[in-house]
């Protein structure tokens, strides 16, 4: 069975972006990806310095997720436009895992206006590390969860989601035989 390593770079505890990470690895598990949950509020990672920071047993074990990984979703809060700095540090430290990887992106905003922020998070996994990146990607606002935090039962984030969950699927499935 092919796996998948969902990356909720959120820093806060039960974060809505956690929640999107949590649903997008029970659709790939039930699209017949097997899936391991990243969570960066749990399992913190040092800043990337580019030199010390690789030495750190966590860096490692992080980074030998990503190698083991056929397929990576990067779920995560968007700042001022961005994708969080989480994911971008994500990335840098773990930098020898990702060559050749399938990745799907989830973003988590505010309002409608950061649609475009995934971009520079996909230039370099594109160019830096040369991933082929899932054309669909799930971009959610405050709209897609209720009151109380959780994600709406049905609705267009749901229906992404599920959507991006097949794709990634189908990618790996793919791109492993070939």
């Amino acid at each position: 069975m092919s796996s998948c390593l969902v990356v909720s770079t959120a820093l806060r505890a039960q974060s809505k972006t956690l929640t999107l990470a949590r649903a997008m690895t029970a659709y790939l598990e039930a699209s017949g990806v097997k899936s391991d949950l990243f969570d960066l509020a749990s399992e913190p990672l040092p800043p990337c310095d580019g030199a010390s920071c690789y030495a750190d047993a966590s860096v490692k074990a992080a980074t030998e997720r990503v190698k083991q990984a056929a397929g990576i979703v990067f779920c995560s809060p968007v700042y001022n436009y961005q994708l969080n700095s989480a994911a971008k540090n994500f990335l840098e430290l773990t930098n020898d895992g990702w060559p050749d990887k399938i990745v799907g992106i989830v973003a988590n905003a505010g309002g409608d206006r950061s649609f475009l922020s995934v971009l520079t998070l996909v230039n370099s996994l594109w160019v830096d590390h040369r991933c082929l990146v899932a054309p669909r990607f799930v971009y959610a606002t405050g709209t897609a969860f209720a009151e109380n935090g959780t994600l709406h039962e049905t609705g267009e984030v749901r229906d992404r989601l599920q959507s991006l969950a097949t794709d990634m699927h189908r990618l790996i499935t793919r791109l492993a035989l070939s």
